[in-house]
């Protein structure tokens, strides 16, 4: 078993996933419109865990694109705030 590159694997599908929720978010504001957005996250069971564990990386792509991110954490909540 060749664990390197399983390794190489798994990074490419989070960068995958990484770029395509940054895709949703920029599309979002765009298709409602707006320069700000908000998004909450949680890592709790009803919630989008692979979402929220991957939004530092989602964060660090939206900035790369230009976007400004900022967060807050409120019982167990992170609400991300995009603005362009």
């Amino acid at each position: 078993m060749d664990l390197t590159a399983e390794i190489k694997e798994l990074r490419e599908k989070k960068q995958t996933y990484v770029k395509e929720q940054a895709d949703k978010i920029v599309l979002e504001m765009v298709r409602r419109n707006v320069t700000t957005d908000t998004l909450a996250t949680c890592d709790y069971s009803n919630w989008d865990r692979e979402l929220h564990r991957a939004m530092l990386d989602i964060a660090t792509e939206l900035r790369a694109r230009g976007l400004s991110v900022s967060s807050s954490v409120n019982y167990g909540v992170t609400d991300w705030v995009f603005s362009i």
